[in-house]
């Protein structure tokens, strides 16, 4: 017998492997595009409307003024948390900042930070662009549908691991 016998166990651990395998590609597809893991996963109905909905919700950000937020040095926490607020919408984040800003920021440029109570005009692209937008009579709306878009697939992707591990269907 040139072929050896596959045991219980070892069936199961591969298995577990390929498992892991499809969680974790379609945890990958679903931030890359939203609605995208669950398709990947046979979703269809759900992939439909969960890209319908971070995608309206994210093009509606952009209408309003939203500002993709960066790190200021001044409140460094607060801004982190919201640039992951951004993110987590995927690459159409990252393709709309660099469009917005010129290049892919995420951190506010030294030049353009002010000491508090201190008012100047920002020097940067990035600076112009931030300021503009949140003088926008719309601003708040604007940013608050980007924040809902990003927090909304980080959510997706938990379902689809939820969906992938079997917790859910």
């Amino acid at each position: 017998m040139g072929s050896r016998d596959v045991t219980a166990a070892e069936r199961t651990e591969e298995r577990t492997r390929a498992t892991a395998a499809t969680i974790t590609l379609a945890c990958i597809f679903a931030w890359l595009l939203p609605g995208a893991g669950h398709l990947y996963l046979g979703k269809k109905v759900r992939a439909l409307v969960f890209f319908s909905l971070v995608t309206l919700s994210f093009i509606l950000g952009i209408a309003l003024h939203g500002r993709f937020s960066v790190v200021d040095g001044r409140q460094p926490l607060l801004s982190e948390l919201q640039v992951v607020a951004c993110l987590g919408s995927g690459p159409m984040e990252i393709a709309a900042r660099t469009i917005l800003y010129g290049a892919p920021v995420y951190k506010l440029p030294e030049s353009d930070s002010t000491e508090l109570g201190e008012t100047r005009r920002p020097r940067t692209i990035v600076g112009k662009t931030l300021r503009s937008r949140t003088e926008a009579h719309d601003s708040a709306y604007g940013t608050a549908y980007l924040w809902t878009a990003g927090l909304m697939n980080l959510l997706l992707i938990l379902d689809v691991f939820d969906i992938g591990i079997r917790r859910k269907e």
